[in-house]
């Protein structure tokens, strides 16, 4: 069988070893039956959180931290019409350096499809401040060279410019090069970025 939730089951024997308790003293101990204790250690059940409960009262433990080991497993995964929605959003906004962050942040928030702790609606905002981070960086030296090579105050406003075109246009190919691979329910959006939230 396929392990189901392993490390639910490490922990409930981990601390029944602990306690010098043996499967069959743990079960009387929780009235939990025997092959119900074995199926978990396994990881080879979902038990149910009355269950979970009952073992972690037996067994002294936290009651929460296993419910929310268990319910983050149990999560469902992110719609991925959701997440090209999210990222399509940050193309209103796109021109603007940490503007940008607005409105995909807000939508992420604010749909039930996305999961607060989903990695790729993750990616996505981290990307858009590292790209305004980088950007705004960018332009500021590209000012500060051009002023200093070009010798008048100003002029290397025109270059300064350039650069920030360069990167918009950067930003629009890596948000509908995503979208495309959310099309595609492609995992791997983003690798080259860590995620900041």
């Amino acid at each position: 069988m396929q392990n189901e939730n392993p490390s639910l089951g490490s922990i409930i024997n981990d601390s029944r070893k602990k306690l010098g308790l043996s499967q069959e003293a743990l079960a009387e101990k929780a009235n939990v039956s025997l092959s119900t204790i074995q199926r978990i250690e396994k990881g080879t059940v979902k038990p149910r959180s009355f269950t979970i409960k009952v073992l972690a009262e037996t067994l002294g433990l936290d009651v929460s931290e296993l419910l929310v080991d268990f319910v983050e497993k149990e999560t469902p995964k992110t719609s991925f019409s959701a997440l090209k929605q999210m990222n399509l959003y940050t193309l209103l906004l796109v021109f603007i350096p940490f503007i940008n962050l607005v409105i995909p942040f807000l939508f992420w928030n604010r749909n039930k499809q996305i999961h607060p702790k989903d990695t790729k609606a993750g990616k996505i905002v981290s990307f858009q401040l590292l790209w305004s981070i980088a950007t705004v960086i960018g332009m500021s030296i590209t000012l500060f060279l051009s002023n200093l090579i070009i010798g008048k105050a100003g002029d290397g406003l025109f270059v300064s410019i350039i650069f920030y075109l360069l990167a918009v246009l950067f930003n629009i190919y890596i948000i509908v090069k995503t979208s495309s691979q959310l099309d595609t329910e492609d995992e791997c959006i983003l690798s080259f970025i860590p995620n900041l939230f």
